[in-house]
């Protein structure tokens, strides 16, 4: 042992006896020293001395547990500030794509009574201007090379949220059944069928009966690529909505549009197959000489993007005074996550 250790452990026995005197007698302790007799002094000194160098060795611990703890919360203090730091760096919410795709959309199904020899056509569809009309034909031919009309339908009526189901009985069938390839379905932009913007397909359907049922399920989509099909009704696009600095903006690009022309966009209440009010007028889709359109519009105040209440939809003209113009030529629904 050096020296310098030598007198640090004579201190150290000093102390320990001076903490052996002085210390409160407890239970423990004083019988013990009453039934050893004066041979537990030293027992008691050297746990007196035990207790000095735990103390000395807790207080060491608790300095250093100390020091732990402050690095510990200045680590907490650390993440909590990056965490903050992280959360005001992304302030937005979003971008929520939005597909916008054309409407309407739905089916006709055609039913054959071999007996009664009539033609049931029920045709259903979404995504229509509320509450319009709209002229429907089995016509010869297909979407690609549109004929003469074969068989008038009733008009398809749509309520109030844009949703349409009209049944037609036609009677008098020259086909003996469904034939196959040499039909198809089609609803028109109405209310009439004059002038020509009136006239243009919404929707269309070729109808497809090689193995000659008498049930025929249609699927009712975009009318057919013009000529000589209907101007905008093959659009698509996309938007995107994103939240920044408290306000929404919103992105508008699409293709297939009119060359030139101007279509008044909106965010509504509802879906594309349920239609509700606007929420959120949006800056017109201008197209350029390609059908080429884009729109970016910011709304003040907007801190949220919703989901499955809000729909992104861009109309046939900015006008919207008459049900032509209204048509709505592309729809989206936005649900942010998807």
């Amino acid at each position: 042992m050096g020296l310098a250790a030598y007198h640090a452990a004579d201190r150290w026995a000093h102390s320990a006896r001076r903490v052996a005197r002085r210390a409160p007698r407890a239970a423990g302790w004083f019988d013990v020293r009453r039934k050893g007799g004066p041979g537990m002094v030293g027992a008691r000194t050297r746990i007196a001395a035990c207790l000095v160098a735990v103390g000395a060795l807790a207080a060491c611990g608790s300095s250093g547990s100390s020091g732990g703890g402050a690095t510990s919360s200045s680590s907490a203090a650390t993440s909590a500030t990056s965490a903050s730091s992280s959360a005001g760096g992304a302030g937005s919410s979003g971008p929520v794509m939005v597909t916008l795709k054309h409407v309407p959309h739905g089916t006709s199904v055609l039913t054959y009574d071999a007996v009664a020899k009539t033609l049931t056509v029920e045709i259903k569809l979404v995504g229509l201007a509320p509450s319009s009309s709209h002229p429907a034909h089995i016509h010869a031919g297909s979407c690609a090379h549109q004929g003469a009309v074969d068989y008038p339908l009733n008009a398809v009526m749509a309520d109030a949220t844009g949703v349409a189901d009209s049944k037609t009985t036609v009677s008098s069938i020259k086909e003996g059944g469904i034939p196959d390839s040499t039909w198809y379905v089609n609803v028109h932009n109405g209310p009439g069928l004059s002038p020509d913007v009136q006239f243009q397909p919404l929707v269309c359907g070729d109808v497809a009966n090689a193995s000659k049922a008498t049930s025929v399920t249609v699927q009712m989509l975009e009318g057919p690529t013009p000529p000589p099909g209907s101007v905008d009704e093959t659009a698509m696009g996309t938007a995107t909505l994103t939240i920044v600095n408290g306000a929404l903006q919103v992105v508008i690009t699409a293709s297939g549009l009119a060359p030139s022309g101007s279509h008044a966009a909106h965010i509504h209440m509802g879906s594309c197959e349920s239609q509700g009010a606007v929420v959120h007028p949006l800056s017109s889709v201008v197209a350029d000489a390609t059908g080429k359109g884009t729109s970016t519009t910011t709304v003040p105040s907007v801190t949220s993007i919703p989901s499955g209440t809000w729909y992104v939809n861009v109309h046939r003209s900015t006008l919207l005074t008459t049900q032509t113009d209204f048509d709505p030529i592309i729809c989206g629904d936005v649900v942010p996550g998807s």
